[in-house]
């Protein structure tokens, strides 16, 4: 699966797009599971960080298929999820028509 989300990733043109962080962001903190999140930025690719009041991986689960519903674009979206032990990792990337879009790492905690 990583392999085909890295050729995925290799065909996009990655970009920054502040208005997708602020829904990001929005979303995150209006879930009741989520404690803090910090979002980074590291050459084209979005780092976001959640800590969670109460970490279980069905509880990550269920708040990143959230937060995928409502920030993918409509065009085509892709994830993969890395289990480790106290933390959940998705990679995540989605883009429009044109091919350009954001890839970015949640980590839920």
């Amino acid at each position: 699966m990583f392999r085909v989300l890295n050729e995925y990733i290799g065909r996009l043109t990655l970009q920054l797009d502040e208005n997708l962080i602020h829904r990001v962001e929005e979303v995150i903190m209006k879930d009741k599971s989520t404690n803090t999140v910090n979002i980074n930025v590291s050459f084209n690719k979005y780092i976001v960080d959640v800590r969670m009041k109460e970490f279980s991986v069905e509880e990550a689960d269920r708040a990143f298929r959230q937060l995928e519903c409502s920030v993918a674009y409509p065009y085509s979206h892709i994830s993969a999820r890395f289990n480790e032990s106290t933390r959940v990792k998705y990679r995540f990337a989605t883009c429009k028509e044109d091919k350009t879009g954001i890839y970015m790492d949640v980590v839920y905690s």
